[in-house]
């Protein structure tokens, strides 16, 4: 699908869109059609990295000891977990499952991997947020920019793919972008491509869905 034909059901959501007191999200649901979901190969999880930025309040939460911590911090981390923290949080599931639907991608050093997958492994799980491996020399500031431009794509039982590509402030163009990749990339997971797609909504946070390519 051309980028022109995205980018016109991009101002189309925009324009129809009221205004509110915070910034939307933009966001895209991919109906699937013709595959069958109850064949647990049929579905995925992946993650794309985008061409601009989804958001730039990503929330990520790095575990480790009292350096990486410091590192974090240091990267404006508003997250970290230390290895008593972690253990307190397997003790306390309510807390456990907040700290894991407010934050969107957790990051851990070596060390402490199996102490998580002990102690938070089935919450994490089941929510596809299980820690990137920090190697001792990474780059945090690196990870930031990345996860800024990461969306998260899971195709399960229901067949429908929800997705937030950007936000409203953002250029027309580079949502067009964005959402064209996430297409290309759901294109290429499934067995008959584009032929497997029935139809794709986008739409801000509180504002109506406009079919892609609708006239």
């Amino acid at each position: 699908m051309s980028l022109e034909v995205i980018t016109d059901a991009v101002r189309k959501a925009k324009s129809k869109s009221k205004k509110r007191k915070f910034v939307q999200s933009i966001d895209i649901a991919i109906a699937i059609k013709d595959v069958n979901l109850k064949d647990p190969s049929k579905r995925f999880r992946t993650e794309v990295l985008l061409p601009h930025v989804i958001s730039p309040d990503i929330k990520l939460c790095v575990i480790g000891d009292a350096a990486i911590i410091g590192k974090a911090k240091e990267n404006n981390i508003e997250y970290t977990l230390n290895e008593e923290e972690i253990e307190s949080l397997g003790k306390n599931p309510k807390d456990a499952k907040e700290l894991i639907a407010t934050v969107d991608y957790f990051l851990a050093i070596p060390q402490l991997m199996a102490l998580v997958g002990k102690n938070l492994g089935r919450y994490l799980g089941p929510t596809g947020k299980m820690p990137t491996v920090l190697s001792p020399n990474a780059n945090l500031e690196d990870f930031v920019a990345r996860y800024t431009r990461t969306c998260k794509i899971n195709l399960k039982q229901n067949p429908v793919i929800h997705c937030r590509v950007g936000y409203e402030t953002m250029e027309d163009n580079e949502l067009a972008s964005n959402i064209r990749t996430v297409l290309n990339e759901v294109e290429s997971k499934l067995e008959q491509g584009p032929n497997n797609i029935y139809r794709t909504h986008i739409k801000t946070t509180m504002g109506p869905a406009i079919v892609l390519g609708a006239k």
